[in-house]
């Protein structure tokens, strides 16, 4: 069964055919998730609030071929919620992957500097450089024009260039 009838059957209400779908996204959506609050209960507790909220509206998507730009703004409206709600400092959890090759401090200065930027430019930013997103697969998950995704990506990394530069001296 290819990827499209798969949605078909899962929005009209084929549970299987969900959740192999999001088995398909699972690790994409916990990244995406870790991205914003960079703390793996929350983290969690995100992913958990995005499938359960997906499979509930499921049935209201128009277009299979959308059906990750749809998951994956479903997810990143739950993590600004969370966010929201929780307005607390958030923990940096960093890997040891991460960490290859990469000064400790930068690479929290880095998380610290992503953090402070208003949550359109954090959106933008994680998508682009921390899932490895294109600039277009941005634009249509955040459903803004593409050049505004460039105008936001643009002003977000001179913020971060000037935050980073100031907490160098």
């Amino acid at each position: 069964m290819d990827y499209l009838e798969t949605v078909r059957l899962a929005s009209k209400g084929d549970a299987g055919a969900f959740s192999q779908l999001i088995h398909e996204r699972k690790e994409d959506i916990y990244r995406i998730a870790y991205s914003y609050v960079k703390n793996r209960e929350d983290a969690l507790d995100i992913v958990s609030e995005t499938v359960y909220k997906a499979f509930i509206s499921v049935r209201k998507l128009k277009s299979p071929e959308y059906f990750n730009t749809w998951l994956t703004r479903i997810l990143i409206n739950c993590a600004i919620d969370h966010l929201k709600k929780n307005r607390r400092t958030v923990s940096l959890e960093i890997s040891a992957a991460e960490m290859d090759g990469v000064d400790r401090t930068e690479l929290m200065d880095l998380y610290s500097a992503i953090d402070n930027l208003e949550e359109k430019q954090k959106s933008v930013v994680i998508l682009k450089y921390l899932n490895d997103l294109t600039i277009s697969e941005v634009s249509e998950i955040l459903q803004v024009p593409l050049g505004t995704v460039k105008t936001i990506l643009h002003k977000a990394l001179r913020e971060l260039r000037l935050e980073l530069k100031e907490e160098e001296r």
